[in-house]
């Protein structure tokens, strides 16, 4: 009896030693899943807080990326629009300037010199708004002219007579350079000035090529230059 009781208290502190042990390695087992479980926690919200921090810097770059592209177009927009309104300038001036250039230089290309050609005679066309110099019945050189509104160019043959460097009509409040007379008041001569010689009249000079005048006979700077330079008088002149 006394073995056997022996032997189970023996059994029983085996036993017991045996539960104690393993409640032990469960308790161990139990802090490490809950240690574990915090460290994954805590990589968690790490990860979260760098994909905020991420997400906003992505947020930051694409708002500033679009603040420097709109400035871009934004300036890129204001030069175009500059460089448009600088255009839109310059356009009236380089018609001014073509236009200009139309009554002043010669309109019938090189003008020639008179002194080698004989038999000279001038016609005019009221039609075509054209003086035509010619020699032996041959045109050598033709001009743009204006003639009289309203048909009042005088038609007829007549001859180059007297010439001077400038006239003023104070009724009309014009002149005109470089003129020589065809009959009475009538005459070849530039486009028309103001008082001073040498001022001319802009919106007078770009009719050039249709009646304008009074009766005269305009032509542009240089071709009334070269006609009151070149041709002799006594000029014969017919006018049709």
């Amino acid at each position: 009896m006394d073995r056997e009781s022996e032997y189970v208290g023996r059994h029983r502190s085996h036993t017991d030693i045996i539960l104690i042990a393993q409640i032990a390695v469960c308790a161990v087992l139990a802090v490490v899943l809950c240690l574990t479980g915090l460290m994954w926690h805590a990589r968690s919200v790490e990860a979260d807080r760098a994909s905020v921090v991420a997400s906003a810097s992505v947020a930051e770059v694409e708002t500033a990326a679009d603040r420097t592209v709109g400035a871009d177009t934004a300036d890129t927009a204001k030069k175009s629009e500059k460089s448009a309104a600088l255009a839109r300038g310059k356009v009236p001036a380089v018609n001014q300037e073509l236009a200009r250039a139309r009554w002043t230089n010669p309109t019938g290309g090189a003008q020639p010199d008179l002194s080698h050609y004989r038999n000279l005679s001038i016609d005019v066309s009221l039609a075509k708004q054209r003086v035509y110099i010619k020699s032996d019945g041959a045109t050598i050189y033709s001009m743009i002219v204006s003639t009289g509104m309203n048909d009042t160019t005088p038609h007829g043959s007549f001859t180059i007579g007297v010439r001077g460097d400038h006239f003023y009509n104070p009724e009309e409040r014009m002149g005109a350079d470089y003129w020589v007379r065809i009959t009475g008041p009538y005459l070849f001569h530039s486009v028309p000035t103001n008082e001073n010689a040498g001022e001319y009249l802009a919106d007078e000079g770009d009719k050039l090529g249709r009646p304008a005048s009074h009766g005269c006979v305009r032509l542009s700077i240089a071709d009334a230059k070269w006609f009151y330079d070149q041709i002799p008088s006594g000029t014969p002149v017919t006018i049709a």
